[in-house]
């Protein structure tokens, strides 16, 4: 079956999802809120007292393609910690709290997305100007099921078969080209979004990748 995404609540600040990714569900919070962003991780951190290993964070970052002249910033950041992704509309947020600056630039934690060669640069630009610490590439790091080859040069829909068994995963060019500046996201684009960052959570901590 595949990843299936439903809306479970509606508030001012914000929306919140649910996807059903192969059994494991986890929660989506789409947000441009500072005060939701703060909370999140606020949220994310106390739950890190408990865990048993350093902490790992899923990262992607979207944009909205426009052209061959034009360098677009980013519009959206998300973020995943174990069943807990947040979708922040940096197009539409008037401020970030300063919680998000802290939590991005802190060298203990280990951030980890996938084709990621723009994201740091594009966060940078964004008109928050968001700093990153050091952010891997997840297809530098896994191998095939086999444990032989790597995986550097596979795609999203490879890495997730040979790495997590689930066939199909894929990350739609249509939806990636989309307008991710729109207020209002599409489930497609929620979903792609979503499924990007926790995939590369999961991975992160399956790899140990904090050792590096």
């Amino acid at each position: 079956m595949a990843p299936r995404i439903g809306n479970i609540a509606s508030y001012a600040t914000q929306e919140k999802y649910l996807v059903d990714f192969f059994g494991d569900e986890f929660i989506v919070t789409v947000t441009p809120d500072p005060s939701v962003i703060g909370q999140w991780i606020h949220d994310v951190l106390l739950r890190q007292r408990s865990s048993s290993h350093p902490l790992v964070v899923g990262v992607g970052v979207q944009w909205t393609p426009s052209g061959y002249q034009y360098d677009p910033p980013a519009d959206t950041l998300q973020l995943c910690v174990g069943y807990r992704c947040i979708i922040i509309q940096l197009s539409h947020c008037n401020r970030v709290p300063n919680i998000l600056y802290s939590f991005l630039a802190d060298p203990e934690t280990t951030f980890v997305g996938v084709w990621n060669s723009q994201d740091a640069r594009k966060l940078e630009e964004s008109k928050h100007q968001l700093e990153i610490g050091e952010l891997l590439d997840l297809r530098k790091y896994v191998v095939d099921s086999t444990g032989r080859w790597s995986l550097r040069g596979c795609s999203f829909e490879v890495i997730v078969e040979e790495c997590l068994g689930y066939r199909g995963v894929r990350l739609d060019r249509q939806v990636s080209m989309s307008d991710w500046s729109a207020y209002d996201l599409c489930h497609r684009q929620i979903l792609q979004a979503s499924l990007d960052v926790y995939v590369c959570y999961k991975l992160g901590v399956k790899y140990r990748l904090w050792q590096l």
